[in-house]
């Protein structure tokens, strides 16, 4: 059951899902000191592959060389052009600007540069790539744009990592990776993957129903939330994750994990699927979703396995491009509702069963240094909710 047994306030005001100036405070409070899941190493199998993102502003490349996973930003140090603009390839030994053919090698050092006679005088070492620090949890690689954050393992915590380390082994396979840039504060996005209560509308054809709530807990702690829905008693869930687990060959997974690490790290997933969601802010009303999903189709090496790896890969990639398309259709709507000027009678209202939502906001307005508008919540109502840290 859930924590709460009343329904719960609105912490958020229009001013927190529009202002400029709040969203600035965000993302200097709250993103840029954090690590944010990039990719996974299934993506680089090569000594010299490399794929590029963009994150708060800075295009990245994160490049796998001699030495390991590297990332680093995605700019010349001669006259600033981008190196590549390729979503992904392959550059084994050295990086090559695309503009003049400066050329850098594995640690972002200068190794060739055109005319180099031209630039004198020029020390050795004086110009190389600027480097962020980068680190693996399982497959996933972490990148910071942060000197000062903890290690990733830390910032993660040890239930979060555990999880990791055991959905995004060498054993799970890449299903999809997929960006959607999205007309909504990030808010809207997070406070959605929090609640199940629009799934018998949204996701009508996904999912139909929401769960049962005597199957569902809500565990909150001072950096993240954990839920649980237990579907051992549900023919509709557990008959489907019984068989695959039978073919597979491994015990059935008859509990579907879903956590969020604050501010906008998400993760999910039971049986042979999951996934990891990183919610970006690109302005006070844009954000970009990435989403990695695996599945776990058996030990590698088998016909019987590589037959489950693609009958898991095709309907893996069915349902994830599903509820994210059904999601994405609502959330302008969502948006442009929340940025009204004018609010509803009653401000708001949060269920128990979206009590998720509440905590998420409380941590978003302790994380930004705003004070916290209880307005008369029961003291059995509120979520055991603690400090973020």
């Amino acid at each position: 059951m859930f924590v709460s047994e009343t329904h719960l306030p609105q912490l958020l005001s229009v001013s927190h899902y529009t202002d400029p100036a709040f969203h600035q405070r965000e993302l200097d409070a709250m993103f840029l000191g954090g690590w944010h899941c990039v990719a996974v190493t299934d993506q680089l199998p090569k000594v010299g592959d490399f794929l590029t993102i963009e994150l708060h502003g800075r295009p990245l490349i994160v490049w796998r060389t001699d030495s390991g996973i590297k990332t680093f930003l995605n700019v010349c140090t001669h006259r600033f052009s981008t190196l590549t603009d390729k979503p992904h390839g392959s550059c084994p030994g050295h990086l090559k600007c695309q503009y003049h053919g400066w050329e850098y090698d594995g640690d972002g050092n200068t190794c060739k540069i055109p005319d180099a006679q031209s630039f004198r005088p020029l020390k050795k070492g004086e110009l190389g790539l600027r480097e962020y620090r980068t680190e693996t949890v399982g497959q996933l690689i972490f990148v910071t744009l942060s000197a000062d954050a903890p290690p990733v393992r830390e910032y993660l915590g040890n239930e979060m990592v555990a999880l990791c380390e055991r959905w995004f082994s060498p054993q799970h396979r890449l299903t999809l990776v997929s960006d959607l840039d999205l007309a909504c504060n990030w808010k809207i996005v997070v406070e959605n993957v929090l609640e199940s209560y629009h799934i018998a509308c949204v996701h009508a054809k996904s999912f139909a129903e929401y769960p049962q709530a005597e199957h569902c807990t809500h565990a909150f702690h001072p950096t993240y939330d954990h839920y649980i829905h237990d579907f051992t008693d549900e023919p509709r869930y557990a008959k489907p994750e019984r068989t695959v687990a039978w073919f597979v060959g491994r015990e059935p997974d008859y509990q579907w994990h879903h956590l969020l690490r604050y501010p906008h790290l998400v993760l999910g997933g039971a049986g042979p699927h999951h996934y990891l969601q990183m919610i970006w802010p690109t302005g006070p009303t844009t954000c970009r979703s990435r989403w990695i999903t695996t599945h776990d189709s058996g030990p590698r090496g088998s016909w019987w396995a590589f037959l489950m790896h693609r009958c898991l890969l095709r309907w893996g990639q069915y349902v994830s491009k599903q509820v994210q398309r059904e999601d994405a259709l609502i959330y302008p709507s969502v948006h442009r509702g929340t940025a009204t000027v004018d609010r509803p009678h009653g401000g708001g209202l949060i269920s128990a069963r979206e009590e998720r939502i509440f905590a998420f906001q409380e941590a978003v307005l302790r994380g930004t240094g705003e004070p916290l508008p209880l307005r008369d919540v029961p003291a059995n109502a509120r979520p055991s909710t603690l400090p973020v840290v």
